[in-house]
């Protein structure tokens, strides 16, 4: 039984993609040897609340994971446009949130040094060393891993230099009676749908078979919808776009990511922000699950070395693209789906992905620049200087 004011190693606020993949690592590593760790998460993690999705050159670690599917091809569909990608040496991959949490504790629930509390944290002592429930309060020794998000930090990501968009969405997971889908081509993005003013919109679909997929309907944008509006434009794009009548809706996806280039929280002392707090999700796309996974790679080889940097590496420069981006979507200063047709039109996605993933030199981001619309990137490159 957990008693309050009861002293532990390390706590995790928030058992998450980012909690419970560090708590994996932790004891994959051996760091929980002879070491206590209490992660405090109000849900048992069991639904099936989220889908990630991701680009990756095969590397060993992900034989780990229960990937679902995997493609190698990829599609991009624009106005008057349509092109199917070759992947190698990259492949798509889609986890399964409870698939994933499964997968997780699984990993961790041998471990006898791993108290579970089912409870929220509401806040924490930096001097003390503390963390509280509504009821309970306990002592770290060592860290306090904060992985849990609160609205009311949303204010801060506004103001000068700061700026803040949703990747919002609804999906559905479909079956339909006759073969509809491409099972080993994944619609990466389509842009057939009606743009919207300010942001971009788009759909994408991620097939298991010929007959059943998952297919979402995706906006970047700062201001969200109710939720009949995306179940109308999700129905459109279905019926409408893909001329499927008759289809079976097998489950659903409907949430939203921050996307902003400013950081939800800093680290205080020894309390450490991992996961969204901390700044893994890309502020130009929303992906985040192999920067949340780079991140606790660092946190675990610092813990082993002793060492007390658990910062997010980071480029100033890819920084800077990011905000550009951000900037012109939120203002509307060019039309998103043609901001995105135009790079796909002029660019191989593989180095697209390798351009989001900061990984190219400075020539390849001035070839991927040249493709988009100037005047719109030059004003916003202006405002984000002064």
């Amino acid at each position: 039984m957990t008693k309050s004011g009861a002293m532990y190693d390390y706590v995790i606020g928030g058992a998450g993609l980012a909690g419970l993949t560090l708590a994996w690592k932790m004891v994959e590593s051996g760091i929980l040897s002879g070491k206590t760790l209490l992660i405090i998460e109000p849900d048992n993690k069991s639904k099936n609340d989220r889908t990630w999705s991701f680009w990756n050159e095969n590397e060993p670690w992900l034989t780990q994971l229960p990937t679902l599917k995997k493609w190698n091809e990829a599609e991009i569909w624009g106005h008057n446009y349509h092109k199917i990608y070759t992947l190698n040496p990259f492949s798509y991959y889609k986890i399964e949130g409870k698939e994933f949490y499964e997968f997780a504790k699984l990993q961790i629930q041998s471990c006898p040094n791993i108290t579970w509390l089912k409870d929220s944290v509401i806040g924490e002592d930096a001097n003390s060393q503390q963390v509280f429930t509504p009821t309970h309060s306990f002592r770290f020794k060592e860290y306090f891993f904060k992985n849990y998000f609160n609205s009311s930090l949303l204010p801060s990501l506004n103001g000068k230099g700061k700026h803040f968009i949703w990747q919002h969405f609804l999906g559905w997971t479909i079956r339909t009676k006759t073969e509809q889908f491409k099972p080993d081509v994944i619609t990466y993005m389509d842009m057939r749908v009606p743009a919207i003013e300010k942001g971009l919109s788009f759909a994408y679909i991620l097939p298991t078979s010929e007959t059943e997929a998952l297919v979402e309907y995706t906006l970047f944008s700062a201001d969200l919808w109710e939720k009949n509006a995306y179940q109308k434009a999700l129905v459109n794009y279905i019926e409408q776009i893909l001329g499927i009548s008759e289809y079976k809706i097998l489950d659903e996806e409907f949430n939203k990511i921050p996307m902003t280039n400013a950081v939800f929280a800093k680290r205080e002392k020894n309390i450490i922000p991992i996961g969204t707090l901390a700044g893994t999700v890309k502020p130009s796309t929303g992906y985040s699950f192999i920067r949340n996974f780079r991140h606790v790679q660092k946190i675990i080889r610092s813990l082993l070395s002793g060492s007390d940097d658990f910062s997010i590496d980071a480029s100033l420069r890819f920084k800077f693209y990011d905000e550009v981006l951000i900037n012109v979507l939120k203002t509307g200063k060019a039309d998103g789906q043609q901001v995105f047709q135009l790079m796909y039109e002029q660019n191989d996605l593989r180095l697209l992905f390798r351009f989001l993933n900061e990984e190219t030199s400075l020539l390849q981001d001035l070839k991927i620049m040249n493709s988009v619309p100037k005047m719109p990137f030059v004003k916003a490159v202006w405002e984000e200087l002064l």
